[in-house]
């Protein structure tokens, strides 16, 4: 059975150097993924609450983090929780776990740790790939039932935190250890972004605990542990941090489950002379799981727009077609997310009683398909461009592209 010692070993010794160079990209590509639905969302209710509250206090001192998209600074948890809420209120990256998984508060308490003690880029790369390693494993072999999926970004998050900070591994077991035992979160409502702002800032809280000498328990294997309350599991780190290539790139505005079926509803529409006025109904066959995730109002927009980069909800002119969509479960398309893929296929019935249909077995940014520098770029832009000009996005873009010669407090600096 894993323990606290195991991750500690592995997060403290990851390297930059040791990664492969595939792996080096897959980690940056996450950075600006994140960076960008963060800043996307900075005007969301819940965000922007959660920020007015972590400065409630006043400005930060000169050792503050930045909270993504605005002239405000807190302490590093404070930061951590900020951004991971306004990252887990979009659609980050994910893994596409029996209960899926987003990563943006792993990504976040990294950044914002190697943002506070002065990290180079090759080591707040190290410490991203390092959380996103132990979160990926958490995901597919630790279950969750009952508890909410921000539960492994507590742990996740500190080991990526602990590696930024440089903490060895007996103090990134300390680190580890309470960040498990303070978090062990009450399902709820999953869609709930302040877990995972919570979980963040507890991952950072924890590090440096255990730095000032706070010794942390063996919460995996304690009594009343996470082997207890979860059942036995082993978790299997691989030295390249291979999982870093598993996190979903989500391309559409929409829960990771839908991204099959706004492809084929985009690629539909992209390929086959469709007008919207003629549409009689759309069906959407998805597998058992998805059903509930679909958003016919999306279907229509994909349908309409050819593109999901960025959602606006309420739209009066999309209203007929979003009314004609069907969303079934189908048992062979089950059957195939069992073996790890996410398939819809789409049916687009005209009024003349013609049809045209498509299937996908993902989308592009699945694991299986992965996001390219363009696609998240792409994402990029079109979540940020209300926050910042093109000058600006692009100085981001090419911060993150080569964030080994940068550093997070360079980020943090064009993030203002």
């Amino acid at each position: 059975m894993t323990s606290t010692d195991e991750i500690a070993d592995f997060a403290a010794d990851v390297e930059y150097g040791q990664l492969p160079d595939g792996v080096r990209e897959a980690a940056k590509r996450r950075l600006l993924d994140t960076v960008g639905v963060g800043l996307g969302t900075r005007e969301d209710r819940t965000v922007d609450a959660a920020r007015r509250g972590l400065i409630s206090d006043g400005p930060s001192d000169a050792g503050g983090c930045r909270l993504w998209g605005t002239s405000e600074s807190a302490p590093a948890p404070r930061a951590a929780m900020g951004n991971g809420i306004a990252v887990a209120s979009g659609n980050g990256p994910t893994f596409l776990s029996p209960t899926p998984a987003p990563v943006g508060g792993s990504i976040g308490a990294a950044v914002a740790a190697a943002d506070a003690t002065g990290s180079t880029g090759e080591t707040a790369i190290a410490a991203i790939a390092a959380a996103l390693e132990v979160h990926g494993e958490c995901a597919w072999n630790a279950p969750l039932d009952g508890f909410h999926p921000a539960t492994h970004t507590a742990v996740a998050a500190a080991a990526g935190a602990g590696r930024a900070m440089g903490l060895d591994p007996a103090t990134m077991a300390d680190a580890v250890g309470i960040a498990a035992a303070r978090l062990a979160l009450d399902a709820g409502d999953r869609a709930d972004p302040v877990p995972t702002g919570n979980a963040a800032a507890a991952a950072i809280q924890a590090c440096r605990l255990a730095d000032g000498g706070v010794p942390g328990p063996a919460a995996f294997s304690a009594p009343n542990g996470w082997h207890d309350r979860f059942g036995a599991f082993d978790l299997d780190f691989d030295p390249g941090c291979e999982r870093v290539r598993d996190a979903a790139v989500l391309p559409y505005d929409g829960h990771p489950y839908e991204q099959p079926a706004i492809e084929a509803a985009i690629g539909l529409a992209s390929e086959t002379p469709i007008d919207p006025a003629d549409i009689d109904a759309i069906t959407v066959e998805t597998f058992e799981t998805a059903v509930p995730a679909v958003d016919p109002e999306r279907v229509a927009a994909a349908i309409v727009d050819r593109e999901l980069a960025v959602h606006r909800g309420a739209r009066t002119d999309i209203e007929p077609i979003a009314e004609s969509v069907t969303v079934t479960a189908d048992a062979e398309l089950t059957a195939r997310r069992e073996r790890g893929l996410v398939p819809a296929r789409l049916t687009v019935e005209s009024r003349d009683g013609a049809t045209s249909e498509t299937a996908v077995e993902g989308f592009e940014g699945h694991p299986a398909t992965p996001a390219s520098w363009g696609t998240v770029e792409e994402k990029f832009h079109a979540a940020v461009e209300g926050t910042y000009d093109r000058e600006r996005r692009d100085a981001i873009v090419g911060t993150v592209r080569s964030f080994e010669a940068e550093s997070a407090a360079e980020l943090a600096r064009l993030l203002n």
